[in-house]
């Protein structure tokens, strides 16, 4: 045998190397032959030489052919592959949803861009974490069940979740899973994770309307916490507060003082037992008239037993009561003016402490003094005087905010409380002074009372409250010693009290 990369053996016949054919169908590997021979034979003129090197080397060339057109197959294959891998890849990391493997002990093994992005962190991090830490605490049972019971193959298959992202904010989350176990490999669970805050906004939107729009009555719906979240028009005709004025408020907002502290302790402490609540209660009316009402409170619960809201429908009381909302009237307003009392009085100033507290506004208290009063009185007859105490009443009202006090302390003395007035005390004296001296001018024109006109001017002293402690009589007393320098002063006059240098300024 000659040496070299070629040997052949002369004493073979050449049908020893010539491929024998096969009957029957081609195989993919007889088609690709078939297809090199073709492309051989287009590439030479002549039919194989009939020596046997020649024709090892034209069998050589058809296999060279035959790998090339392979390798080019496969190479267009792998393409596809990529191609199709890239399109999974899409899909998984950009899905609608959240997809994650845990761990038998509940940590993040894989999650793609979609789950990365809901719960707020990169993808990095999130790695190799326990899932449990993105579980709010007040789901840290539910989610330890649900995990345990996926471990166990139980039918527990989808669980809904309160879930904090990384920087704090809450959202609510439905989690469906399939347990994944391979053999000699801890299970994983294999998870997706869907968004549904907006889906329980919803169904809690529709709770509510079922619940509260159906009724005729006065509806008040707080939040868990107590504050209104929603009225309806009823309410408002009731109780004068439109829905903008009442949003964000508390009950306490309708409070009449007319019940003892115990009384609302009871009343909760019911809610919290049975859920509801029903009964007699007092309230206020925006323009300060107290009322009789028939209250029913029903608490809200989530599908888990949580408390998430309290609707409370109101109905004015119909039976006959006047003779007990006579008694309350006398108790709480002035009988020949029926504005409120002293007693009405203090009570709201102590509100109205409390919440610039809260908002750090300012408030005002102007005390209203009649010059010469009782000489009017004495010279013109009593009823001459009740006539002109009446007018002065009603032209206080129109000259200030419908939700201001006007109060009557007795005698010729009355009391103005503004509300809400600007964070700044050197505004709010500003806009207490412009609305003290429109009431000085309106005061000080003649009054028809059927006979001869009357003219009767006034002197006014202001004091302003919020910004720090003050209670309700150093209030009261602050305004007093004011109005007397305004007398002081001359009469017919506005007086401030500086609540710094504790003396009335003119």
């Amino acid at each position: 045998m000659s040496r070299g990369w070629l040997a052949v053996s002369v004493s073979r016949p050449y049908t020893d190397i010539v491929p024998i054919k096969k009957t029957g169908p081609l195989s993919p590997t007889s088609t690709m032959r078939e297809g090199a021979e073709s492309r051989l034979a287009h590439t030479r003129s002549n039919p194989a030489p009939a020596e046997s090197a020649e024709a090892l080397l034209h069998e050589l060339q058809v296999h060279q052919i035959e790998l090339e057109a392979q390798n080019e197959a496969l190479h267009e294959a792998q393409v596809a592959l990529e191609e199709s891998l890239d399109r999974y890849s899409d899909l998984y990391e950009f899905a609608p949803v959240g997809y994650l493997t845990l761990t038998d002990t509940g940590h993040i093994a894989e999650i793609n861009l979609t789950g990365a992005t809901m719960l707020g962190e990169e993808r990095g991090t999130l790695l190799n974490s326990r899932f449990a830490r993105f579980v709010a605490a007040e789901d840290g049972d539910r989610w330890h069940l649900f995990l345990v019971s996926a471990m166990q193959q139980h039918d527990l298959r989808n669980c809904e979740l309160t879930l904090r992202r990384g920087d704090g904010s809450c959202f609510n989350a439905s989690l469906n899973w399939a347990l994944s176990a391979i053999a000699n490999k801890a299970p994983q669970v294999r998870m997706t994770l869907s968004d549904i805050t907006e889906r329980k906004r919803a169904e809690e939107e529709l709770r509510i309307a079922a619940m509260a729009f159906e009724l005729q009555e006065g509806i008040m719906v707080t939040d868990p916490k107590g504050i209104i979240i929603r009225v309806n028009r009823a309410f408002s005709d009731l109780t004068g507060y439109s829905a903008e004025e009442a949003l964000g408020q508390t009950p306490a907002l309708l409070s009449s003082g007319h019940h003892e502290p115990a009384f609302y302790q009871q009343l909760w402490q019911a809610l919290k037992q049975t859920g509801k609540w029903q009964g007699e209660i007092w309230n206020r009316h925006k323009n300060g008239r107290i009322y009789a009402e028939w209250l029913s409170i029903s608490a809200v619960k989530a599908p888990d037993g949580t408390t998430t809201h309290y609707i409370g429908s109101y109905s004015e009381v119909t039976t006959n009561r006047e003779a007990e909302a006579e008694i309350h009237r006398l108790a709480y307003y002035d009988p020949l003016t029926q504005l409120p009392n002293r007693r009405l009085l203090q009570d709201r100033i102590g509100q109205a402490l409390a919440a610039n507290r809260r908002s750090g506004n300012y408030g005002a208290l102007m005390f209203i003094d009649l010059d010469n009063f009782k000489i009017l009185n004495d010279t013109r007859g009593h009823e001459i005087g009740d006539q002109l105490l009446i007018a002065v009443a009603l032209r206080i009202h129109a000259n200030v905010r419908a939700h201001d006090t006007v109060a009557r302390l007795g005698g010729d003395e009355f009391v103005v409380m503004l509300e809400d007035l600007s964070t700044d005390a050197r505004d709010a004296a500003m806009q207490t002074g412009l609305v003290g001296e429109k009431l000085r001018q309106a005061l000080a024109q003649p009054y028809d009372l059927g006979e001869a006109a009357l003219q009767c001017t006034a002197s006014l002293g202001v004091a302003l409250f919020g910004g720090r402690d003050e209670s309700v009589d150093t209030v009261l007393k602050h305004a007093d010693l004011a109005m007397y320098k305004a007398k002081r002063a001359g009469r017919n006059s506005l007086c401030f009290f500086d609540s710094v240098m504790h003396t009335p300024l003119g």
